[in-house]
């Protein structure tokens, strides 16, 4: 199971403070409470002011136990430290069907289509493969939001490349910004070890 998340500076922080707390702080107090198998930050580099500073993206086994720890000691631990850099009031989650187009080691910087449509009618997946296929580390989250604030896409294209904007049809609105993709090593993450074989952090 995946999940992706929005999250925005307070107003104190610059991009870059926010982007080096969570990397240097937050990042390493949720891989020490939280199994996941997966996890991944794209910070914001390009794109304009898109209303975020961070893209994340989660992966677990197990769903139902993330969403206990967030209701006892350790989800008031990790709020605390939310309150540090973050607005909490913006915080945009939202459960993701992710499809892999192609495989492959992209680059560090890749880019983020985010993509709204009206109704059902445009199939992200195969736009994907019909315009990006040809490149390596192409992937479509489909999201689906649980709360308000709303994660802002219905679906995010994650590629390489930057010229898609002119292929997407004419009744899909689309953002496109450029992120940092930074991944914590699998080694390191509760969901694939155990304590006798985890890294040290």
């Amino acid at each position: 199971m995946k999940s992706i998340c929005t999250l925005t500076r307070r107003a104190d922080f610059s991009r870059r403070q926010f982007q080096d707390y969570y990397e240097n702080q937050h990042s390493l107090l949720a891989i020490q409470h939280f199994p996941f198998v997966g996890y991944v930050r794209n910070h914001v580099v390009g794109g304009g002011d898109i209303g975020f500073d961070t893209i994340s993206e989660f992966w677990a086994v197990d769903v139902d136990k993330l969403a206990s720890l967030m209701k006892g000691p350790v989800g008031k631990l990790l709020q605390e430290d939310e309150r540090r850099f973050m607005d909490q009031s913006l915080i945009a989650p939202g459960y993701a069907r992710e499809t892999v187009i192609s495989d492959g080691q992209g680059p560090s910087r890749r880019f983020a289509l985010l993509l709204n449509w009206e109704g059902e009618d445009f199939d992200v997946v195969n736009w994907a493969r019909a315009n990006v296929a040809n490149q390596p580390a192409v992937s479509v989250d489909q999201v689906d939001a649980w709360q308000q604030p709303a994660f802002p896409a219905k679906a995010v294209v994650w590629t390489p490349v930057s010229d898609l904007l002119c292929n997407v049809p004419d009744s899909v609105q689309a953002d496109l910004i450029e992120v940092e993709r930074v991944e914590t090593p699998p080694a390191q993450l509760l969901g694939n070890t155990d304590d006798s074989e985890r890294l040290p952090i």
